[in-house]
């Protein structure tokens, strides 16, 4: 019988680095360094267990376990096929943790995938130690490599030549086990920003309905489709989550969770009406005015909201394709906040016609939203996206490889040089963060002793990284 061995690698550079990434369709790096349960995974090896597999998960990335720690447990378990997830600046480190895998267990058959390698499955195929490259959401794909069924969703190497088989979705998510969480490290997963500690993360749907974005890869993964799961299939989840895993706090990955309101209403009557106590996140669009909806959501145990605000300069939002008006994102935080849910939005500095006094613009502008959390990245052009094509990238093969969002060392937008972006990014965390009044608001806020040593250390681990 065919074994598999599933890893979450922890990237650690040469400096000792840890570095955690969000190993799905975002494909991004956590800027806390967080670590998310790695939802793709512990659904790949539901689907493995299910169909009568057997499949360890190593988490070693939530362990803080380096590579060197990962061979030895795979050796042990001597698998047929290792799995291992990327992102956008993990493939260096998960090709060199592929080699040495290789290198301990000649016979057994890699298989990677992530929005990285589905842009571009050869940056992997051609490294020598990759078998399989899957192309968008691993579960069935994964399932059918290991029974020997190459027909959709899956590169590979044959006779020399990359072979691309036929890309496919899955139609009816309800048909997917839920994720293999007992395999999981679960009281390891907490969060500054939670009500309640662990937390686990669930998805309700798959795919954006605003991909119009212009810096926005998501396409890449879910091929301009958005699908939903069934209300009652979702509630049987949580139950589990909250019956049999004793967890009480959720993050929902979806990427507008708000989208479908009356589909979100019905989930939150029925949180209401079963009385699951939990508490939980997600993140919005800011277009939403419905005064009903929030207050359902606060009723259900929404206690924040993740809104991607990404400019406070209303020519750069259109130029980008955003979608959405300044004053559409002052309204979001204040119905917000009217139903008691706390506020945090997400902010990118460096996109398409960014410059010096737009930046600046919206750091002014998070600053005056007064919301409770920000978060500042850095506008990275990634393949298929026409941020991509703007900065002239689509014919230097490889320039995404080793980049990330955070800390680039590829800067992509040609009228900002010298480490421009990058002291921005340290001034938008210094501004926002260490103004006295805001510090001053966060410890008048009624936090348990939990949440207050868990900001604490990020506000610490913050620091470091803004004052070096």
């Amino acid at each position: 019988m065919k074994k598999v061995f599933l890893v979450n690698p922890l990237a650690l550079t040469d400096k000792k680095e840890r570095i955690h990434f969000l190993r799905d369709y975002s494909g991004a790096e956590i800027p806390t360094s967080m670590a998310y349960p790695p939802l793709d995974l512990s659904y790949v090896a539901a689907i493995l267990r299910e169909n009568n597999i057997p499949v360890t998960l190593l988490d070693a990335s939530t362990l803080n376990l380096p590579p060197s720690e990962v061979l030895k447990p795979a050796a042990q378990e001597r698998p047929d096929f290792i799995g291992i997830p990327s992102a956008w600046g993990s493939i260096p480190f998960d090709i060199e943790l592929a080699k040495e895998l290789k290198n301990r267990l000649p016979s057994v058959k890699i298989v990677i995938w992530g929005v990285n390698v589905t842009a571009n499955p050869e940056i992997a195929l051609s490294s020598g130690y990759i078998d399989f490259v899957i192309l968008g959401e691993p579960e069935k794909p994964f399932l059918d490599i290991v029974n020997g069924v190459l027909a959709e969703n899956v590169a590979y190497k044959s006779g020399g030549k990359t072979i691309l088989a036929k890309r496919s979705l899955l139609e009816n998510l309800d048909s997917l086990p839920f994720p293999a969480r007992d395999l999981l490290p679960n009281a390891k997963y907490t969060a500054p920003y939670a009500r309640k500690n662990p937390f686990t993360s669930v998805s309700t749907s798959r795919g954006c309905p605003y991909s119009k974005c212009n810096f926005c890869p998501t396409n890449i993964w879910y091929m301009n489709r958005v699908r939903y799961r069934s209300v009652e299939n979702v509630m049987q989840e949580i139950g589990e989550i909250i019956n049999k895993l004793k967890i009480h706090s959720i993050i929902f990955r979806d990427q507008s969770l708000t989208f479908e309101q009356e589909r979100l209403i019905n989930i939150c009557n029925e949180i209401i009406s079963r009385k699951h106590p939990v508490s939980w996140r997600c993140f919005s669009g800011v277009g939403i005015r419905n005064k009903k909806l929030f207050s359902i959501m606060k009723k259900a145990g929404c206690y924040q909201i993740n809104y991607g605000f990404e400019s406070g300069s209303q020519e750069i939002l259109d130029l980008n394709n955003k979608g959405t008006t300044l004053e559409e994102s002052r309204e979001a935080v204040r119905l917000t906040r009217e139903a008691g849910i706390e506020v945090s939005g997400s902010f990118m500095l460096g996109m398409w016609g960014d410059t010096e006094e737009t930046i600046k613009k919206t750091v002014d502008f998070a600053i005056s939203l007064d919301i409770d959390y920000a978060e500042f990245i850095l506008a990275t052009p990634l393949p298929t996206t026409k941020f991509y094509e703007q900065c002239g990238l689509q014919d230097k093969t490889g320039t995404f490889i080793s980049q990330r969002w955070y800390n680039r060392s590829y800067n992509s937008n040609l009228l900002l040089k010298d480490n421009f972006l990058e002291k921005q990014l340290k001034s938008a965390y210094k501004r926002f963060y260490f103004r006295p009044a805001y510090i001053f608001s966060r410890l008048c806020n009624n936090l348990s002793l939990e949440r207050l040593f868990l900001q604490s250390k990020s506000a610490v681990s913050l620091f470091r990284k803004i004052w070096g």
